[in-house]
């Protein structure tokens, strides 16, 4: 019996067997599978890969010779999006997901993996290399620091750490999530809280690109677009105050959350954060998970919140120059 293993471009046809990768290897996140889902939709184009390993068995054929069987398993994968250069920011190639069986580990497919995925990213002109998340499409903000082989890799493979994250957590059965007589109080004061609308989503996004920046106009849009929005607003004479959504890219996530600085003071943040928190759990989340928390002091007075998962966000800076493509073939 002969045995090889190779990586080639992913195609649609190999999701299955990398959802089952996904919940056989990330122990730490309920739902593996849509995180694959959420990860392979935002992928660049050429940066989905397997690793496939191949038995080859010689038998004897029913004429007497030989005949050779193949027996193909896909091992491992890597995912990697971009995100092109803007203003003063580099193009950037992030590394969103690396993952190997977790019965071929040790044998160094997870660094031929990345290796793999960097020669593609800086192909298509990446500068620098991050493993962090690239928002709007992300599922973390960096490394789980309980995945410790995945932040000895990364260490392995050159990159240095950039920056601490944390998110926290919700018991939403134990949280109190009334909003009743803050609503009225804001609505005495002129100040109207809603669901948001579908038909909200270009004044909506245009006001958090013009409030806030960054990507929270794009993800506000993510959750204006699901049925129901899973997105709250605070308006007073048709002007935008504050915006929160959740579930944009993970169901159990909360964020972004924001509020304009002339209205600040009234409450309104804590109002959107329950009505979000209610909505969760009404869908059957237990516990919810604020992810890439600024302001914990808010969260944990509000709603009860702890401090839950740490996660390490990596940086490598890359040359300039295109390399040499690879040859294909891995050798086991």
């Amino acid at each position: 019996m002969t045995k090889r293993v190779a990586m080639r471009q992913a195609v649609p046809e190999d999701l299955p067997a990398l959802r089952a990768l996904a919940q056989a290897s990330l122990v730490h996140d309920s739902d593996a599978e849509a995180i694959v889902e959420l990860l392979w939709s935002s992928a660049a184009d050429d940066c989905r890969i397997v690793l496939e390993h191949t038995d080859t068995a010689i038998g004897t054929a029913s004429s007497g010779g030989t005949r050779a069987a193949d027996t193909t398993q896909v091992i491992g994968f890597a995912l990697g999006s971009l995100r092109p250069a803007q203003d003063a920011m580099p193009a950037t190639g992030h590394i969103e997901l690396i993952i190997v069986d977790p019965e071929h580990r040790e044998r160094g497919h997870g660094r031929e993996l990345i290796a793999e995925l960097e020669r593609r990213l800086i192909a298509a002109d990446a500068t620098r290399l991050r493993i962090r998340g690239n928002p709007p499409h992300f599922a973390w903000p960096g490394i789980d620091i309980r995945y410790t082989p995945a932040v000895c890799m990364a260490a392995a493979a050159g990159y240095e750490r950039l920056l601490d994250c944390n998110s926290m957590l919700v018991d939403l059965a134990a949280a109190d999530l009334a909003t009743d007589k803050d609503e009225q109080r804001l609505t005495d004061a002129g100040i109207e809280v809603r669901r948001g609308r579908p038909e909200d989503e270009h004044a909506l996004r245009t006001w958090c690109d013009e409030e806030f920046g960054g990507t929270w106009g794009q993800e506000a849009a993510m959750a204006l677009r699901k049925s129901p929005p899973t997105l709250h607003v605070a308006v007073r004479d048709g002007a935008y105050l504050g915006f929160a959504g959740h579930g944009m890219q993970r169901a159990d996530m909360f964020g972004p959350m924001g509020t304009a600085e002339a209205a600040r003071g009234h409450g309104i943040g804590a109002v959107l954060l329950r009505r979000c928190l209610a909505d969760q759990r009404d869908a059957g989340i237990t516990v919810a998970e604020i992810g890439w928390v600024g302001p914990a002091r808010f969260y944990s007075k509000t709603v009860g919140a702890r401090l839950g998962r740490v996660f390490w966000a990596f940086e490598k800076s890359v040359a300039f120059e295109k390399p040499v493509a690879a040859e294909k073939p891995v050798a086991p």
